[in-house]
């Protein structure tokens, strides 16, 4: 004799294995005893399952069970996105004042590095994001983060009017390093420009250049508006903007970088002689100076007219 055992699906309801009309069949042909062997079987069929689901239910608990945090890191380390997530997210849905608070952020940030690791969409991100903010919205330092993370995913989805907000909620916060506040009107800046409020994103590179900061600390600030009177062909200001820059104790590349736009800046004023020599001194410290060749050639050849 054959036996078939019958089927479960997943959410464990049985699943007859013959039509009625073979149980039919059966039934006329064996009369009651087939019934009581269709039952036996049926009996020994739903056992197998039950001990099947409990040794996966077993193997499943041994790996959650423990110290989730731990384990979650473990996870992490063996590339086990999936359940580093299921750790890391039983951790944070337990009280927050049984755990200890460096630990708790610990989860947070490595449940972000999980879901980036794991490609899933900046939309769940952003999810993770805005629950961590309502969690920390009184911890400045750390909406610091949370807020630098989100505008930069917003801004990753072209979500420039969003980002917009939270760049402006960051330099908002109390207690930002000047590197910080300096790098939040800058960002501000650039989402304004992309959304072509040149206006708005002039006055902010305005306010972060009148932070009462040294001049060398500002000025990637006063870069980013000379590049943008560039944009607009405000020649004059830009030279202006450039010679600050200059006079800032610049590193190398930003020398480089002003001394460019403040030669270009001349020539389109029509000072070909101070543009060259402008060009001359910026060529070595500029990170492309094939491109300052080109210049120089041209206004040599200019100038010899």
């Amino acid at each position: 004799m054959f036996f078939i055992v019958e089927k479960q699906d997943f959410r464990g309801a049985a699943v007859p294995p013959w039509s009625p009309a073979s149980l039919w069949c059966a039934r006329l042909a064996y009369g009651k005893p087939w019934t009581s062997v269709v039952a036996r079987m049926r009996g020994i069929g739903l056992c197998m399952l039950c001990c099947l689901c409990f040794a996966i239910a077993g193997c499943d608990s041994t790996a959650l069970k423990g110290d989730d945090l731990s384990q979650a890191r473990e996870a992490v380390s063996q590339r086990q996105w999936s359940l580093a997530e299921r750790l890391l997210e039983r951790y944070l849905r337990e009280a927050q004042d049984s755990q200890d608070a460096d630990s708790r952020w610990e989860a947070w940030q490595q449940l972000l590095v999980v879901v980036n690791a794991a490609g899933q969409e900046p939309r769940a991100s952003l999810e993770y994001l805005e629950t961590m903010l309502e969690e920390y919205m009184d911890d400045d330092a750390r909406s610091a983060v949370i807020l630098q993370r989100m505008a930069e995913v917003n801004e990753s989805l072209h979500r420039y009017e969003r980002a917009v907000d939270i760049w402006n909620a960051y330099i908002g916060l109390g207690g930002l390093s000047a590197q910080q506040v300096l790098e939040g009107y800058r960002r501000l800046a650039a989402m304004q420009f992309s959304l072509r409020r040149f206006d708005a994103g002039e006055d902010t590179l305005q306010f972060c250049l009148a932070l009462p900061l040294p001049d060398h600390d500002k000025i990637m600030c006063m870069y980013d508006l000379a590049d943008q009177n560039m944009a607009r062909e405000r020649w004059q200001d830009v030279a202006d903007l450039s010679q600050q820059m200059l006079d800032s104790d610049p590193d190398q590349n930003v020398r480089g970088m002003a001394g460019y736009l403040m030669a270009d800046a001349l020539e389109q004023l029509g000072k070909s002689s101070e543009a060259l020599k402008q060009f001359e001194l910026a060529r070595d410290a500029y990170p492309n100076p094939s491109v300052i060749d080109n210049r120089i050639a041209h206004l040599r050849k200019k100038l010899k007219k």
